[in-house]
């Protein structure tokens, strides 16, 4: 429910479940698009997949092969965001426009470590409802949104 009232129909925006990266058979959680050209690629995992260094591997390898594959496309925004969800742990990172995860960064102020890569858990935002994710995450939003009203 949160996606629709971030990102609500009446503006434009569809939040597509289960989108499927076009030319590949890969599906990505959920990605906000804007007259089908996607802003946010959101992956979600379970929580037991942030025990083990694997875990998270997979859940940012799998970012930043998004990232690859639909960051050069991207011709329609700055910024080609992308948020890592396992559980209440999150990390977001960004493509800039034209560009795959060669030029892609965390977004600050998620985590205590800001790094596109690694694995270690300070990379990870501790509680995707504390006070300081929701300040990161409407960043994220507002900035979003300001690339549509341009």
């Amino acid at each position: 429910m949160i996606l629709v009232n971030w990102f609500p129909l009446s503006e434009g925006y569809c939040i597509c479940p289960y989108w499927t990266i076009p030319g590949t058979k890969k599906t990505i959680t959920f990605v906000i698009e804007h007259r089908q050209h996607p802003l946010l690629l959101i992956e979600v995992k379970p929580p037991s997949d942030f025990i083990l260094d694997s875990g998270r591997d997979a859940a940012i390898v799998q970012l930043i092969q998004c990232l690859d594959t639909i960051g050069p496309t991207n011709q329609h925004t700055d910024r080609l965001y992308a948020i890592s969800a396992i559980g209440k742990r999150w990390r977001a990172c960004y493509a800039l426009k034209g560009k795959g995860s060669e030029h892609g960064q965390a977004v600050d102020g998620v985590a205590e470590v800001t790094s596109l890569k690694s694995t270690d858990p300070a990379c990870w935002s501790p509680d995707i409802t504390s006070d300081a994710s929701w300040a990161a995450l409407n960043n994220i939003v507002e900035t979003i949104k300001g690339y549509v009203s341009q």
